[in-house]
């Protein structure tokens, strides 16, 4: 991801309707199996600046290991606390076997310089025999768009695809659903039209604050979609979730 993307990130993580409605529903989606407690050993795949792990550190006392490969993205997320972080590329990253209960990887495996199978082949050894992952990646190959360009991203998959891709590496579906799907069409549009009229430049800002009205709004969405992912698995949207377990 280019460096500035991840200045972008932090200056809205804490109230941009995206981030905040994104970080509710997995967190939800953890609760209610119940693999948020005290004690558990957490590797954040791709950390970025920090806020997930955050998140999860208000509430629980958790052992928690960040990583990410831009030193950017660590400096921010070091003064959110006082976190284990590395500086990693997970294509290469080695931890002990059986290290972690939970795994967490959001829009990383299908980055371009990532090779998917063998990440998902070594999160599957890192976790416990009783070890969950959860993982999202951007949904239709046809949305491509500056912002994939921008965070170099050059894969989008369909939740079919994920699926098989978990289920061929050693993993069991939990929950697998599309994610943003009631504002898929207005997002669907904007990704049309950047193909069109936006250049591919650095300057590129997918993430810029909308207004205070747009944001309660879209994010009020959100939080209706959060609770429909309480009782049903979404039929399209922008994004794919998945919880899965490790199977043995």
């Amino acid at each position: 991801m280019e460096s500035n993307q991840y200045t972008y990130m932090f200056e809205v993580e804490d109230r941009h309707w995206w981030y905040v409605g994104n970080h509710e529903i997995f967190l939800q989606t953890l609760q209610r199996k119940a693999l948020l407690h005290d004690g558990i050993h957490f590797l954040d795949a791709g950390c970025g600046t920090g806020k997930w792990i955050e998140i999860l550190k208000q509430s629980y006392h958790i052992h928690e290991t960040g990583i990410d490969y831009n030193p950017l993205a660590l400096e921010y997320a070091k003064t959110r606390g006082a976190f284990h972080l590395q500086l990693a590329d997970i294509n290469t990253c080695v931890f002990a076997d059986a290290s972690f209960d939970l795994i967490t990887s959001f829009d990383v495996i299908c980055n371009t310089n990532i090779d998917d199978v063998h990440v998902l082949r070594s999160f599957h050894t890192f976790l416990k025999d009783d070890g969950h992952l959860l993982l999202t990646v951007p949904a239709y190959q046809f949305l491509l768009s500056t912002h994939d360009t921008m965070v170099h991203q050059n894969k989008r998959y369909t939740k079919r695809q994920l699926k098989l891709l978990l289920e061929s590496n050693g993993y069991e579906i939990v929950k697998i659903s599309y994610c943003v799907c009631l504002l898929f069409p207005i997002a669907m549009i904007k990704r049309l039209l950047d193909k069109v009229f936006t250049s591919k430049n650095g300057d590129h800002n997918e993430v810029k604050m909308p207004g205070n009205m747009i944001n309660h709004l879209f994010l009020f969405v959100m939080r209706f979609e959060k609770f429909l992912l309480r009782y049903i698995s979404l039929p399209f949207g922008l994004s794919v979730m998945v919880l899965a377990k490790k199977a043995t």
